[in-house]
């Protein structure tokens, strides 16, 4: 009996949603495609290796890369995985084909050769594990060229076979012969995500790499499994990512929204949180559209998120249209404070399918599917017309600009002063640092200035120099990585209005605020209503007495400060980005379950 001809097909792409560059990204100083490539290299019954790329221009360093390596590519379809799965099956002329994630760096040569055993053994179409078995393994599905020939007799246009290819096999198991295996005990492991999809998948590989001491590509998968039975808390650091089912449709959502020093980084870092949500906990792709500063975008950048940025001729209706074509965006989410109207939002809702805008009190909100506010006067005050739009109102929404805290606050016993967190913002536009600190000094020796400069501030060395001259016991952080981990240490806080009052009434610290805008000033009003703060009003018309008288008296009120600390927990659980990220993708993928329903009945 002739051995069957059996050739790996690896399908691979730069322009992952969640993680774009991804078949490049460096992983133990090697790219994620050379992992695979190398792996699979290993096994005794692959005989050739195709890498399967799209004919997109951005994957011309994939078809380099496989060049410069002696690697078979083959070219088609961006949208359609399962055509450039037939056009490599064609140039290789297999009997067995072996679908190989390019994600998935951890492949176990041994392995993949006991699935494609367990498939020749049985002459089967494909191999699943035997009821009740487990196996740690991922990325790999052999199947035979009849299974792949009845996909693209009958199930040409299925989204879930022109996406995922072999999911459709799984879930049509029942029209082919599957080959039950009953895996090595070695390999018997579950709860660990072993693919790339986001930067914390990259960091959890990483962190394999350095723990096992292993050289690029030699990272065993026995020994894995062996040191997370030994350390379990390794799993926490992909462990939040969400794996897509494979019934999911892809979806990508643009995030408008700007940063800088006029702006504030708020809306960037809450858009952040927000985007974190939606790629690791729903699956969704995500991608920046942005007229903000640069320093504001690096933020974005360094977060694993494409950044698209307007040209300076374009008009931001017709710029934000073209953002969404050429990016297949499912939906679009408007955290803005442009002139961008009513009637350009409409003119965007066929084409996002979804359209979302964050505590906008604009008319375009009257455009959009989805609005999402805050309980605060503003709110309420807002009238909706034409009852298009679906509402989400409540602190339980509130997108903070950091993750749900976890920690522990200090207790304020034995303390010989109060610590009083100073932070007007990223930017501080106003320059309200140094008026704030010089205020909190003034309430006396009870407490110490906690100083938090933002990174978007302009001559910190300088604001630093007159807040330790008004202060000279002033702690001075320049650029803290989380406000919410600062504002936990310390008993109440004296804040610019904005993302940071969220962040403080989690972690329960009584803030004082000072609103930028009158708007910002109506906002905090909610605060103060809800009993988690004390509004000043409208920082330009306050004199620094006034800070000061209420920082000495609600640093003299212990039970005022525990009952608005309270106040605060209770109203901000850190949940808000999950939530609308659920909510979000719940909507995205009933409209693609729509869309998919119609074109079937059509």
């Amino acid at each position: 009996m002739t051995a069957p001809r059996i050739a790996a097909i690896v399908q691979a792409r730069m322009s992952s949603s969640r993680l774009p560059g991804k078949s490049l990204t460096k992983i133990a100083g090697r790219p994620l495609i050379w992992h695979v490539v190398h792996r699979l290299k290993a096994s005794r019954r692959i005989s050739e290796i195709v890498l399967a790329t799209t004919v997109n221009p951005a994957d011309d360093v994939l078809a380099d890369w496989a060049a410069t390596e002696g690697v078979a590519c083959v070219r088609g379809s961006e949208d359609d995985v399962l055509g450039r799965f037939a056009l490599a099956a064609e140039a290789c002329d297999p009997d067995i084909i072996v679908r190989v994630n390019a994600d998935a760096p951890l492949i176990d040569a041994a392995f993949v050769d006991a699935m494609i055993d367990a498939m020749i053994a049985e002459d089967a179409d494909f191999v699943m594990l035997a009821p009740g078995a487990r196996a740690l393994h991922d990325g790999v599905d052999p199947m035979s060229r009849r299974a792949l020939n009845l996909m693209l007799a009958e199930a040409r246009e299925d989204p879930v076979a022109r996406e995922h290819v072999t999911g459709w096999l799984k879930l049509n198991s029942h029209r082919i012969k599957v080959a039950r295996m009953t895996p090595d005990p070695a390999y018997d492991f579950e709860g660990a995500r072993l693919s790339v999809d986001t930067p914390a998948d990259a960091a959890f590989i990483e962190a394999v790499y350095d723990r096992l001491k292993a050289q690029a590509g030699e990272a065993s998968l026995t020994d894995l499994i062996a040191l997370l039975r030994r350390d379990t808390a390794l799993l926490a650091i992909n462990g939040h990512v969400r794996q897509k089912a494979a019934t999911q449709t892809a979806g990508t959502v643009v995030i408008r929204c700007d940063g800088g020093h006029a702006l504030g980084l708020g809306h960037v870092r809450r858009c952040l949180q927000l985007a974190a949500a939606l790629r690791d906990g729903a699956g969704l792709g995500v991608v920046f559209a942005t007229m903000g500063e640069t320093d504001a975008m690096a933020q974005v950048r360094a977060a694993g998120f494409r950044v698209i940025e307007k040209p300076a001729a374009a008009g931001e209706r017709d710029w934000i249209a073209a953002v969404l074509h050429e990016t297949g965006a499912a939906a679009l989410i408007l955290d803005i404070r442009t002139d961008l109207s009513e009637a350009e939002v409409r003119s965007l809702r066929d084409t996002a399918g979804l359209i979302v805008v964050l505590d906008d009190g604009s008319p375009r909100r009257l455009a959009a599917h989805l609005a999402v506010y805050p309980p605060v006067p503003q709110t309420r005050a807002l009238a909706w017309p034409n009852g298009e739009t679906d509402l989400c109102i409540g602190w339980g929404w509130a997108v903070m600009g950091g993750a749900v805290w976890r920690g522990a606050r200090p207790l304020e016993s034995g303390r010989a002063t109060l610590r009083v967190m100073v932070a007007m913002g990223g930017s501080d536009p106003q320059g309200l640092t140094q008026r704030a600190v010089k205020a909190v000094a003034a309430a006396g020796r009870r407490v110490t200035p906690v100083v938090a400069i933002g990174p978007a501030v302009p001559f910190p060395e300088g604001v630093a120099d007159a807040c330790q001259a008004a202060a000279p016991d002033a702690e001075i952080l320049f650029a803290p990585p989380s406000l919410m981990e600062v504002a936990a240490t310390c008993d109440l806080a004296v804040i610019a209005y904005g993302v940071t009052a969220f962040e403080c009434a989690h972690v329960g610290t009584p803030a004082i605020y000072l609103g930028l805008t009158a708007d910002h000033a109506a906002s905090a009003q909610g605060f103060d209503d809800a009993g988690i703060g004390i509004n000043l009003g409208v920082a330009s018309a306050l004199n620094e007495r006034k800070i000061a008288d209420a920082v000495l008296g609600l640093a003299a009120d212990g039970e005022r400060r525990r009952a608005m600390a309270a106040a605060g927990r209770l109203a901000i659980d850190g949940r808000g980005a999950e939530r609308l990220a659920q909510e979000i993708a719940r909507r995205v993928e009933a409209t693609a379950s729509a869309a998919i329903s119609r074109a079937k009945a059509g």
